[in-house]
């Protein structure tokens, strides 16, 4: 098999490699289809006389395709489908059969013969390049073609006639030259695509290769042979321009030229004898081969000598290379050296200027290096601190030189632990030297085997640990050092013997948990020098000696007694703290003074009763409010006061069921929380019942009072399931109590919320008015009795309602006072009023109602000043009335006031006299200079001796006070005819004229008298 070294097969799986190859079996009709075109061309057309083709390159191309076959089946489909191309090829070149395949299967021979023994006498098949190489392959070109040729006189002389010497030697030279000529070409050309490309230009290719043609075609078609060597300067170009690769190309162009000349019948010169050994073909075959073999050892030796010099090029640059690299190196080196010792000497300074003592020694515990720090430690033994000297030489001159008190009496002991800890460095470990100074030592074995060595100062923190110390001991609050694992008490202060009472024996057989009465949150469980610490106090109870408890806040903080992991307890004794605490939390829920649930707790328990309610529940809010308790705290005194609410508080408490809650909401006001009503008549009857054990008798000092309430009511679910609705619709239930008849109670209605939404419109609406200045002054005038002239005119304010229409001052007047507007409002009344009466007659003056909130305020006084600095109305025409119970709420502030007002000049009166609380001291005490009679002693003077009795007494006690009085509210000639007899000195009323605006009030004041009188 044409296995060329390859591993032998069996057929089987020959036969699988067949249809595995796709690629090539196509390479390999490509092939059989070349050859047998080229066959069909060289049989049709370069026969000679005896019938025999003259040019055969076909076998060659066949060879080259096997040469350049990588694998054994690859070769048997090339060699198999060539066959059937030459079959095919002879078919059409009208050969008989036996003859055909019998020529063909010569030529298969031949290929096969040849290659077989290329493959045996070289390595490399396809190489083509050196002489050896080139001798090998023509030997093998020769012994194949003469077996062909051998073997195609045998299949002539069997098929048809006999074979001559010259056309044996036809067959044999134009297989030969169809071998030696193409192969090689073939083979190299196909492998320039490994191959460095031609630096010529593509034009050059072009003009060398179309010379080349042209020069061949020449030689071919003209009779003059000599002009065969022509092709040879062409070929040398060729081969020193373009290389031994473009030279195979051009023999197998010269070839090609030679076919296709002979094909198409171009021959110059004239046929051969039969006698001649060449054709014309043949010479021109060759010529070509000569030249090939003259020209191709050439182009050869130029690659060659180009590669040579290319390598050497290659070689001098990698040189060149090489030794930029190495002295890229050395620089590196350089640079890496000089870093190192810049890190060598920086590593030296740290260690010089590092706070602690630090010393190097080899693997024979003998000084290598040690910083200033370390030689100041040990200056005593400087002279022993030498490069190369022994530790532990130094180290025993250091004890006899005393300068470790801790050795003193044993030394050699010392010196044993000492070099225990220094063959194998364990925990780090104190050193205490003769100057006093205490040094903790750490040490570790580096792994060549030496030690690093350091000296960390720790004299401050041993003083600060006695100090520590001391304060332990020392400290006010109990402290304990306990056992981290076990809880036992290791050690304890003086506070923690006295306060608990044991002993410090006695504490030392003790744990922790017997005097606790729980365990301790520790602090996170990690080694003792990264365990964080718990900030927060823990809540526990201690036990004394004598089985007392005491409560106690735990500080907890870890730390190291005697090596051992442990805990630093502090306790402080918060008994009496949490007692208060407790007493504190309890008052903040609790009314001081009745002990009975405050708003805050009555809020709360409230919110649990409404999540019932929402469930179903029925329950009852009750808001209770005692009728005569501000008589009782004014008579009798504020004690007097507390211990009625006591003594309510308690009869409430004992009507009431344990699941009711019965809160003092603060001053005489109480609230009665009821759960678990069956209907809503149990509230009534529970608010029957509330409001008759109030009215009872209460004995106060050697007193009885009676009290009595009022009871408003709202109802869960059937009103509001919120605390804050509901008792919302129980204080309006409550209003409307009070404002119906004390003494009684009321259930909510809806008529009631209804009733305050209109009174908070109202609200809303008067303090929009104040803002906009809607409201507007009208003035009833003043006359005087014996004259009937206009002695002024009272400021009444009015307000045109939009929706109410004109409403009266009682409507909005208290509205103005409960939102705290009056004083605003006061204030523009009584400058537009002094205003006003700046376009009256000089001897006119205007008086202004000033109710007890304007009176109480400490701007007053000064808006007085402004209202009549602003309008330049003299203070002798304005007038202040007041009425008895704005100055009886305070008379002292009340009198103070008024002095400062009456200082400026501006008259005071007092309105609605006998109708208040009055005082007659009050008479004398405040600076009044009229008063004013009040309407309701006026209406039932003609029928009415009580009436005219007290009228003629406030007007002789307003004669002898030197003070003017002034009757209100005159309504008929009878009424005026008597205040008139009864002495009093103006009058006022509907009789003479109502309040009219202000350009009306100018008009009636400045007309003449005798017109008002007879009207009167």
């Amino acid at each position: 098999m044409l296995n060329s070294g390859e591993p032998l097969r069996s057929f089987s799986q020959m036969g699988k490699l067949y249809a595995a190859d796709n690629d090539g079996l196509t390479r390999a009709f490509a092939v059989a289809i070349i050859f047998g075109i080229v066959s069909y061309l060289s049989i049709s057309y370069t026969q000679n006389a005896d019938g025999i083709a003259t040019v055969w390159p076909a076998n060659g191309i066949t060879l080259a395709a096997v040469i350049l076959a990588k694998r054994p089946w690859r070769r048997h489909q090339i060699l198999f489908l060539c066959f059937i191309a030459n079959i095919v090829a002879n078919i059409f070149a009208h050969r008989e059969l036996a003859t055909n395949i019998g020529f063909a299967l010569t030529n298969t021979l031949e290929t096969y013969v040849t290659f077989r023994i290329i493959n045996f006498k070289e390595s490399r098949p396809s190489e083509f390049s050196s002489l050896r190489f080139l001798m090998s392959f023509s030997l093998a070109a020769i012994a194949g073609s003469a077996i062909a040729a051998i073997a195609a006189a045998f299949v002539a002389g069997a098929t048809y006639e006999a074979v001559t010497l010259h056309v044996f030697t036809s067959w044999f030279l134009a297989d030969l030259l169809g071998l030696l000529t193409v192969t090689p070409a073939i083979v190299r050309l196909r492998l320039a695509r490994s191959t460095p490309s031609p630096t010529a230009s593509s034009w050059e290719v072009y003009a060398l290769f179309t010379t080349l043609a042209i020069t061949m075609a020449l030689v071919v078609g003209l009779p003059e042979r000599y002009l065969a060597f022509l092709i040879m300067p062409v070929l040398v170009l060729i081969a020193c321009r373009l290389g031994p690769n473009a030279t195979s190309a051009a023999t197998l162009l010269m070839s090609a030229v030679v076919l296709v000349c002979t094909a198409v019948g171009i021959q110059g010169a004239e046929q051969a004898s039969q006698l001649a050994l060449f054709t014309d073909v043949q010479m021109t075959q060759l010529l070509i081969l000569t030249a090939f073999l003259t020209v191709m050892p050439l182009a050869e030796t130029i690659e060659s000598q180009s590669r040579l010099q290319e390598r050497l090029s290659a070689e001098i640059a990698l040189r060149d290379g090489l030794n930029d690299h190495l002295q890229t190196q050395e620089h590196a080196i350089s640079e890496q050296k000089a870093e190192l010792e810049k890190m060598h000497n920086r590593l030296k300074e740290a260690i010089e200027i590092l706070p602690e003592g630090i010393v190097i020694l080899d693997a024979d515990n003998r000084y290598v290096a040690w910083n200033k720090k370390y030689a100041q430690i040990y200056h005593r033994a400087i002279d022993t601190i030498v490069v190369g000297g022994s530790l532990e030489e130094a180290v025993r001159i250091g004890l006899e030189r005393q300068m470790y008190p801790e050795a003193f009496g044993r030394e050699e002991a010392w010196l044993a632990e000492r070099l225990k800890n220094l063959r194998t460095p364990a925990l780090p470990h104190e050193q205490l030297l003769d100057d006093g100074r205490c040094y903790l030592i750490e040490e570790c074995r580096t792994s060549e085997g030496g030690l690093i060595s350091l000296r960390i100062d720790i004299t401050e923190m041993k003083q600060r640990e006695a100090s520590i110390r001391l304060l332990f001991e020392n400290n006010p609050l109990p402290m304990f050092v306990v056992s981290r694992d076990k809880m036992a008490i290791l050690a304890v202060n003086n506070a923690a013997v006295s306060h608990y009472g044991y002993s410090r024996r006695d504490f030392a057989r003790l744990s922790l948990r017997e005097i606790q009465n729980g365990d301790l949150v520790l602090p996170f469980e990690s080694s003792v020098q990264h365990i964080g610490q718990t900030d927060d106090p823990q809540s526990f109870k201690h036990y004394r000696r004598d089985g007392r408890s005491m409560e106690v806040e735990v500080y907890v903080r870890p730390l190291v007694h005697e090596g051992r992991d442990a805990l630093l307890i502090a306790a402080i004794d918060v008994t009496e703290r949490r007692k208060a605490d407790r007493k504190a939390a309890y008052m903040a829920r609790h009314d001081a003074l009745t002990s009975l649930p405050n708003r805050h707790l009555l809020a709360e328990r409230m919110q649990l009763a409404m999540a019932r309610a929402k469930r179903g529940d029925r329950m009852a809010l009750l808001l209770l409010d005692l009728d005569n308790f501000k008589v009782v705290n004014d008579t009798l005194g504020h004690a007097a006061g507390d211990e009625l609410l006591q003594v309510m508080a308690d009869r409430l408490t004992k009507t009431l069921r344990e699941t009711d809650t019965v809160a003092r909401l603060g001053g005489d006001e109480f609230a009665v929380l009821i759960v678990d009503l069956d209907h809503p008549s149990s509230a009534t009857k529970l608010a029957e019942r509330l409001i008759s054990i109030l009215s009872e008798p209460v004995r106060i000092g050697t007193k009885d009072v009676i009290c009595g309430g009022s009871v408003g009511i709202a109802m869960a679910p059937d009103h509001s399931c919120d605390p804050i609705e509901l008792f919302r619709l129980a204080d309006l239930a409550l209003y409307a109590a009070k404002e119906d008849q004390r003494g009684t109670y009321r259930l909510f209605e809806r008529e009631l919320d209804a009733k305050v939404k209109a009174r908070n419109l109202l609200e809303t609406e008067v303090r929009d008015a104040i803002n906009n200045n809607e409201f507007e002054l009208h003035y009833q005038p003043i006359f005087c009795v014996q004259t009937m002239t206009a002695v002024g005119a009272e400021a009444l304010l009015r307000w045109k309602h939009p929706r109410l229409g004109l409403a009266s001052p009682a409507d909005f007047i208290p509205i103005a006072e409960e939102i705290g507007m009056i004083a605003d409002l006061g204030a523009k009344v009584l400058r537009q009023a002094c205003k006003e009466a700046m376009a009256w007659p000089d001897q006119t003056s205007v008086s202004v109602n000033v109710s007890a909130i304007e009176l109480e305020a400490e701007s007053f006084v000064d808006t007085v000043k402004m209202a009549l600095a602003e309008s330049g109305l003299p203070s002798h025409r304005l007038i202040i009335e007041v009425t008895e119970s704005t100055i009886m709420k305070d008379v002292q502030l009340a009198t103070h006031i008024l002095r400062q007002v009456c200082d400026l000049g501006v008259e005071i009166a007092m309105d609605d006299f006998g109708t208040g609380y009055s005082s007659l001291s009050s008479l004398t005490k405040v600076p009044f200079q009229k008063i004013k009679i009040d309407r309701s002693f006026v209406r039932d003077l003609a029928i009415s001796m009580e009436a005219r009795a007290i009228l003629s007494t406030i007007v002789e006690l307003a004669r002898t006070l030197g003070m003017r009085t002034t009757a209100e509210g005159v309504e008929t000639a009878e009424q005026f005819e008597i205040v008139k007899d009864y002495g009093c000195t103006l009058a006022q009323g509907f009789l003479f004229q109502k309040a009219q605006p202000a350009d009306v009030i100018r008009e009636i004041l400045r007309a003449e008298p005798d017109t008002r009188q007879n009207a009167a």
